[in-house]
């Protein structure tokens, strides 16, 4: 097998190995994360309908005319509870009473809602008779595949009912899939561009090691006047280096040669010639120490970066599981918001009834009060009546005593009882008089009063109205807290993901540092490599003299290089 063959197999075995590994298991936990995301968000809804019927009447659950009523509320028209719940989350609402539905988001193909028909026999035996919440990923509603979860409703320690919500399978699935499809397209995309840059990476360096091969065979074949290509020659890797090397040897060689060749009888001349060759290859291998020290040095910060990340993403990681505990933190606050929301919103209704009951009391007092003043205007008639009686009376008596003045002895009784009549006359002015004074205080106080109840009306009515604002306002307050659980549902959702994003990352950043280690190992052992030549080559110029031995044997095998 070829060389670049071998690179390529091992740079991407493993990444193949590695991203079909991630797409499997990754489906796998996908399909279970989303899972258990639909089966909380079916339960909060359950659960939400449930306590909104609950807080809807004080009464129980009864059936009348095929009608579910909660105490007064009409359970089976209040469909704008379910309507909204499935226009806001796609989940399908259905309260039962019993095993029968009563209250449906669930339409047919003809637009009418589901009702009037019972529950399977599993969902009767786990919550209408085990009291236990039951959930599904495979309910049939209306002949289309569901997710549902079911939550009993109670009343004084007994199952009564049940309130089902409900997701299409359809709609998950292509949530599932769409989220499948986006993480393996990510993967394909990044494998493609490694692979992509590997083999352009690994083809580049096996032309260099071929075309350096090449020259090495020709060069050991005796060809000195092989050309190298002055690309390769400048790069600035090893490729470059090995390219460099052949150049110089080729040219060293061609020098040698020639010298040998020229001066083959001068065997002084020529160990001289050796000796300065080998000192020239001591330089460079000096340069080449160095150089390999630079590269041994940049593997070792290499490794200490790479830890360096690493120990960042792990920062990075702890981070987001505080934020995840916040976001717990937030959502438990969130509820306890909504709960005192509702126990608000109950008082306030108590606060409507209390006011209700006060104004019927009023309207009770303004009523009896008015009653009270026309009686006293008709007693304050009665006593004017009674006073013109009175004085008219006076009158006739007045005549009277006259007439028995002139009747003489004969009127004298007469006058008496005339007198006695006057008196009486007198005293029923003065008694009409104080009534008359009575009734119109009376009156006064009586207007007053009414004054003051029309002034107490109107405040009852301003107060009513603002009670009713107040509600208003704090059921929109509980709608916003809802809107605000799921949103923090979602952003709990995304931390998990980036936090399983992390863990990734933190696996690739040290599997680097790993790798980074290994080549600072490399590197040195390189290094330790060129000090061996360095010693080697001291050798070879300390054996320089025993050439002269072979002069004459060399000459003859100088015949077969071409310079």
């Amino acid at each position: 097998m070829k060389m670049q063959t071998k690179l390529l197999a091992m740079s991407l075995f493993p990444l193949i190995i590695l991203g079909l590994t991630t797409i499997i298991f990754g489906n796998t936990r996908i399909r279970e994360v989303v899972t258990d995301n639909i089966e909380n968000g079916l339960r909060g809804a359950a659960v939400a309908v449930r306590d909104t019927i609950d807080y809807a009447d004080e009464g129980e659950l009864h059936v009348e005319d095929g009608i579910l009523y909660k105490g007064e509320f009409d359970v089976t028209n209040a469909t704008e509870i379910a309507d909204h719940v499935k226009s806001a989350t796609d989940m399908d609402i259905t309260v039962f009473y019993g095993d029968t539905r009563y209250m449906s988001s669930v339409v047919n193909e003809q637009g009418e809602r589901i009702i009037g028909t019972t529950a399977q026999e599993v969902v009767i035996d786990k919550v209408l008779k085990g009291n236990q919440e039951y959930f599904s990923d495979d309910v049939n509603v209306n002949g289309v595949p569901y997710f549902g979860y079911y939550v009993p409703v109670t009343e004084d320690g007994q199952v009564v009912g049940m309130v089902f919500s409900g997701m299409s399978q359809t709609e998950a699935k292509t949530e599932i899939n769409r989220i499948i499809s986006l993480i393996a397209g990510i993967m394909l995309l990044f494998m493609l561009l490694f692979t992509g840059t590997t083999i352009a990476v690994v083809k580049s360096m096996a032309k260099g090691l071929i075309r350096g091969t090449g020259a090495l065979e020709q060069v050991a074949a005796g060809k000195l006047n092989v050309e190298l290509d002055s690309r390769f020659a400048n790069r600035k890797d090893e490729i470059g280096q090995i390219s460099r090397a052949v150049q110089k040897l080729k040219q060293d060689l061609t020098n040698v040669i020639t010298e040998i060749k020229d001066n083959s009888k001068e065997l002084l001349g020529s160990s001289e010639v050796l000796n300065e060759k080998t000192s020239a290859s001591m330089e460079h291998i000096s340069q080449i120490e160095r150089a390999v020290d630079e590269i041994a040095q940049g593997a070792g910060s290499q490794a200490q970066e790479t830890q360096s990340a690493t120990e960042n993403v792990i920062s990075m990681g702890n981070m987001i599981e505080d934020t995840s505990k916040e976001i717990t933190t937030l959502n438990d606050n969130a509820k306890q918001i909504k709960t005192l929301g509702q126990d608000a919103v109950t008082t306030i209704e108590e606060l409507q009834k209390i006011n209700q009951k006060t104004r019927e009391s009023m309207d009770m007092i303004y009523n009896q009060t008015n009653t009270t003043n026309s009686s006293a205007q008709r007693i304050k008639e009665a006593t004017a009546l009674i006073t013109e009686i009175a004085e008219e009376t006076n009158l006739l008596s007045l005549n009277a005593s006259i007439e028995a003045a002139r009747a003489g002895e004969q009127g004298r009784g007469f006058a008496v009882v005339a007198g006695q009549i006057q008196k009486l006359a007198e005293q029923s002015n003065e008694s009409a008089r104080q009534i008359e004074e009575i009734i119109t205080s009376l009156l006064d106080d009586s207007g007053k009063a009414v004054e003051t109840m029309e002034a107490v009306k109107e405040i009852m009515d301003e107060q009513n109205a603002n009670v009713e604002r107040t509600n208003d306002q704090v059921r929109q307050v509980i709608g916003q807290v809802d809107d605000s659980i799921a949103a923090i549902g979602r952003i709990a959702q995304q931390s998990k993901k980036l936090n399983e994003t992390r863990i990734t990352i933190t696996d690739t950043v040290q599997n680097l540092t790993a790798v980074a280690e290994e080549n600072a190992a490399g590197t040195q052992e390189s290094a330790a490599s060129v000090t061996q030549i360095g010693e080697l080559i001291r050798d070879i110029t300390r054996i320089a003299g025993q050439q002269k031995a072979i002069a004459d044997k060399l000459q003859e095998n100088m015949n077969m290089f071409e310079v």
